[in-house]
């Protein structure tokens, strides 16, 4: 009876010694870590980027980058790295999200957020534009990803903007030409000044003040003794913008210019007698003694 009670007892410890052990990890065994969800990751990101940091937003963005599991948000958070950067406002970081942009583009041209890709990567451009006197590299560049918005996704809803974007880079392009051209009419090159203008005219007849355009144009064929077609640049300034300081400068503009072509009038009509020398006589050598 003793032996049955010894027996029994031993078996309760054994059995709790073997429960004791599953719950018991060896030293130096690390637990396991619970996968995060990835829509989860992608919830953190987002709202890392709304408190404008980019940096922290990037660490969940790639976490998803890495998982087999993403799906749909593989694609999301591709976009939302090429925000992050963009978010940066550095040349680096417009350059590194253009790529980012580019590449989605490339193998995504049809994803529904595709347009709003490509309008910002024009935006990133437009964020590069500096003063008219510097490069226009990134104001073409502009220019062109906004047009390929407009021409690949007309019914998208940034192609309104995108045509507002393309009017303000042609001001700009149109800027850079003026400068130029006062440059060279500064210096006394009015023919260089003259194709400048011309040029504006010709590209960008849009050209939010376009009256000024015309009276720089006026003015650099003025001195380049153009003066008839100078004459037309300004008439038509008083005609666009009357009663404006530049309709009134440009009425003195064609004042000058009329007094200019009356006084070459009136100095073609006036007759000038030729300088011929008048005879002498000439005495013969025997007329000297002759009374």
């Amino acid at each position: 009876m003793k032996s049955a009670r010894l027996l029994a007892a031993a078996l309760v410890v054994m059995l709790l010694m073997t429960a004791g052990c599953h719950h018991r990890r060896p030293k130096g065994e690390v637990a396991p870590k619970q996968v995060t969800p990835v829509a989860e990751l992608y919830s953190k990101g987002m709202e890392a980027l709304h408190k404008h940091k980019p940096a922290t937003a990037r660490k969940y963005f790639d976490q998803i980058a890495l998982r087999e599991d993403a799906g749909e948000y593989r694609d999301k958070a591709a976009i939302a790295t090429a925000d992050s950067y963009y978010q940066e406002h550095t040349l680096e970081s417009y350059a590194e999200a253009i790529s980012r942009y580019q590449s989605f583009l490339a193998f995504h041209p049809t994803h529904p957020d595709a347009p709003y890709c490509q309008f910002k990567i024009g935006e990133a451009y437009f964020e590069e534009i500096s003063t008219p006197d510097r490069d226009i590299t990134p104001a073409l560049s502009a220019r062109d990803a906004f047009q390929a918005l407009i021409e690949n996704y007309p019914k998208s809803s940034y192609a309104a903007e995108a045509k507002q974007r393309v009017r303000s880079v042609n001001d700009f392009l149109a800027a850079h030409e003026i400068k130029v051209g006062d440059f060279y009419l500064k210096y006394g090159h009015p023919k260089g000044a003259i194709g400048r203008y011309r040029y504006a005219i010709e590209h960008f007849p849009t050209y939010w003040n376009m009256p000024l355009l015309y009276y720089r144009l006026g003015e650099a064929l003025y001195r380049d003794n153009q003066d008839k077609e100078a004459l037309l640049y300004f008439t038509r300034i008083t005609q666009e913008v009357p009663g404006t300081v530049l309709s009134k400068n440009a009425r003195k503009q064609i004042e000058r210019i009329q007094k200019h072509q009356a006084a070459k009038e009136k100095e073609s009509k006036v007759f000038k007698e030729p300088l011929v020398k008048p005879k002498t006589k000439t005495k013969h050598w025997w007329q000297f003694w002759k009374w």
